[in-house]
């Protein structure tokens, strides 16, 4: 869908939320942060999520780096989605960031029913400065999760 902070090595971040506003607010903040390039992909519920994901596991054309996971969506639920990526062999890797209205403690109970983990949680901002401050703890997630991922091929 839209890129953001063009550069010579763009993080492909699949954003999978139905909120509009949310998707401009995260959009924005990866722009306005200016240190993590990105390109993202929005999937507004979690049947589209899961069938993008299934494409681009079967193709290897269009695999994300980094999933943004909404666990409140419409037609499939973020947690069927998370199901989906880590029982998908060429996708269990990519690190999965939550983020929720939920509180925490509800979040990592729905995790645990559906006997899933994600490599980050976060709980969704409420104004622009929030937001930008998000963009930096998600590329801090991605980044640990990447540095963690080459240590063990190594």
């Amino acid at each position: 869908m839209k890129s953001s902070n063009l550069g010579p090595h763009r993080t492909r971040v699949l954003v999978v939320e139905d909120n509009p506003v949310d998707v401009h607010m995260l959009n924005y903040a990866f722009e306005e942060q200016n240190t993590w390039p990105v390109e993202t992909t929005v999937a507004q519920d979690g049947e589209t999520a899961i069938n993008l994901l299934r494409k681009a596991s079967s193709s290897g054309v269009g695999k994300p780096d980094f999933i943004i996971l909404d666990l409140n969506l419409p037609k499939r639920d973020g947690t069927e989605v998370l199901q989906t990526i880590r029982a998908t062999r060429e996708l269990r890797q990519v690190p999965v960031a939550v983020l929720s209205s939920s509180p925490r403690d509800v979040i990592h109970g729905k995790l645990s029913e559906a006997e899933v983990t994600a490599n980050g949680y976060f709980t969704k901002p409420m104004d622009v400065d929030e937001f930008i401050a998000l963009a930096e703890k998600l590329r801090l997630c991605y980044e640990m999760n990447c540095c963690a991922e080459s240590k063990t091929r190594s």
